[in-house]
Formats: structure tokens, sequence, C-alpha cells
């Protein structure tokens, strides 16, 4: 399946038969070509292209305008109408597209905090392209099993927690944690000023050769347009 969007390729190769879920995809898609590229910084490929596999392993993953896609979380999925479910094609499709910002622009060192600044902003971008398409009550829905996912790795946390600051590759916190504080400073500050403070991480880092970025740098621009 192919079409072009705002002068970017868009390409889903997949198995003839399972085409159920090739819209949300192409939507996620769209919309977050648009919106991210508005909010953030310009999309620096010319394709994004998602390539199904079997469904021997559940993941997606984001290389440079390539993602991966399992046949088990997205190709053969079927939203029903009326439907409580969260539509988890369109979310995932939005967090590895986020992830050409997120990684693939400006990428973090290696050190405690770095998947704040990865799958953090990720799992955050996702779920406000979410929110825009199908309301805010689906993003409190999202948030509610964020809250519980969250709770429970740190139920079963062998070390202790640490500050999302400096976590330490541990999903429940990068993850789940991350979505509910960054949706917390975006509610606290409005969105167009702790967009802002994102810009600007963006501007000063991206495409940038070591030293790289931390958290702390994302933490400096945050706190910048912060009132006492």
């Amino acid at each position: 399946r192919r079409e072009t969007h705002g002068g970017v390729q868009l390409e889903i190769y997949h198995h003839p038969e399972h085409a159920y879920a090739l819209e949300a995809m192409l939507a996620a898609s769209r919309d977050g070509l648009d919106y991210f590229s508005r909010e953030f910084s310009p999309y620096q490929f010319r394709q994004y292209r998602i390539l199904e596999f079997p469904r021997y392993q559940l993941f997606a993953q984001a290389f440079p305008n390539t993602i991966p896609f399992s046949e088990g979380i997205g190709f053969i999925q079927r939203l029903e109408d009326g439907d409580d479910a969260i539509d988890w094609t369109y979310f995932v499709t939005a967090h590895e597209l986020a992830h050409q910002w997120w990684a693939h622009q400006s990428p973090g060192g290696f050190a405690q905090g770095a998947t704040l600044l990865t799958e953090g902003l990720a799992e955050y971008s996702a779920l406000v392209l979410m929110e825009r398409k199908y309301g805010r009550e689906a993003a409190q829905k999202f948030l509610r099993q964020e809250l519980d996912g969250y709770l429970r790795g740190r139920g079963r946390e062998r070390k202790k927690e640490v500050p999302f600051l400096y976590v330490e590759n541990q999903p429940y916190i990068h993850y789940q944690k991350g979505s509910l504080v960054y949706y917390a400073l975006r509610d606290y500050l409005g969105e167009e000023t702790f967009h802002r403070a994102v810009r600007s991480y963006v501007e000063k880092w991206a495409f940038k050769g070591p030293p790289y970025a931390t958290s702390r740098d994302l933490l400096a621009e945050i706190r910048a347009v912060t009132p006492d």
C-alpha cells in the first residue's frame, strides 16, 4: 500500500489478507507527520515505511524511516464499532513515528535518564496525537491503563524506583510513568508552553554528535518556561 502525504512517501508492506488495520496505520502516519513536524521540528526523510513480520514476536521498532511491525499487534486487529478498547494500532504507529524525532533526531547520551528523552517523549507524543483524534476521554482511558501498568511495574521492582529524571531503562518508568508525567506537565503549563520547551531542546540537540544531550538538558528547557 502506498500513498504520498506532504511530500513523504508512505509505504506499508503486508500480507495481502492482513489489511484490517491499514487505514489506522495510514491515519496515524498522516496525522503524526503533520502534527509532529509542526509542533517539534521538520520530518527529516522522504519516506516512512511499515513492514509486517509474523507474530513470533509482538513488538514494533523504529529504525530510521522504517518500522518492523508484528502482525500480532496491528495487521490483524479490528476495532469494532462501539468497542471500548483503545485503538492500539493507531497508537503504536504514532509511537514508532515519534521515534523519528525522539531517537533519530535527538538520541541522548548513554546515561541515566536516556530513555526519558526517547521512549518517554515518544509515548507522550503518541498519546497527544491519539487524544486529538479520539478525544480526551480516550486519552484518560489510556492514562488509567498506564497508571495500572506503572503500579504493577513498581510492585515488581527488585532494586528501587529511581526518579523519572534518572530512569535506567525501566519500562514501567519511561513508558507508563513517563506518559503520566509529560501529560501532567502539558496540563500545568499548557500545550503551547510545554511544546516550546521541547522545540527548544530539539533545536539545540538535533543531529549533533557527542557529547549528546542528557535528561538534565530537557529539564533545563522545561524549567526555563515554567513560572515559580
